[in-house]
C-alpha cells in the first residue's frame, strides 16, 4: 500500500494522466488558431503550464494518428531559405470534434464545480 503522505506522488500521477487526455484537445485548439510546423507547434504548447518540458518526439506521433483520423490535414511548404516544412492544419472534422472535446471539457468542470457546492 502507498505511503498516504505521499501527496506529491499522487497528484503526479494524476496530472499524468490529465495532462494525456488534454493533449490532443489542446494540439487541435492549437492549430485551430492557424496553421503551423511542428517547432512552432512544440514552442507555442510549451507555454502552456504542465506542458514546459514537452518533447518534439510527443508531438508527431499525434499528429500522425490525427492526420490518419481526419483531424488535421499535413502540407508540405518550401521556405525561401532552409529545407521545406510540413504545416498542420485543423480539418473542418477536426474542428467539429474540438467544440465538442471543449463542451465536454466544460461540463466535466461545470459538475466539478457543482460537487464543491454541495459538499
Amino acid at each position: 500500500m502507498a505511503d498516504m503522505t505521499d501527496k506529491a506522488g499522487v497528484l503526479e500521477r494524476w496530472i499524468s494522466q490529465a495532462r494525456k487526455g488534454y493533449f490532443e484537445m489542446l494540439l487541435l485548439a492549437r492549430l485551430q488558431a492557424g496553421r503551423a510546423y511542428g517547432y512552432q507547434i512544440v514552442a507555442s504548447l510549451k507555454q502552456v503550464p504542465g506542458f514546459e518540458n514537452l518533447a518534439e518526439g510527443t508531438v508527431y506521433p499525434v499528429l500522425t494518428r490525427m492526420r490518419n483520423d481526419g483531424l488535421v490535414t499535413a502540407e508540405w511548404v518550401a521556405e525561401d531559405s532552409g529545407a521545406p516544412r510540413k504545416y498542420y492544419t485543423t480539418t473542418q472534422f477536426g474542428a467539429e470534434v474540438l467544440a465538442e472535446m471543449k463542451a465536454i471539457w466544460a461540463a466535466m468542470s461545470a459538475a466539478l464545480d457543482a460537487q464543491e457546492v454541495t459538499s
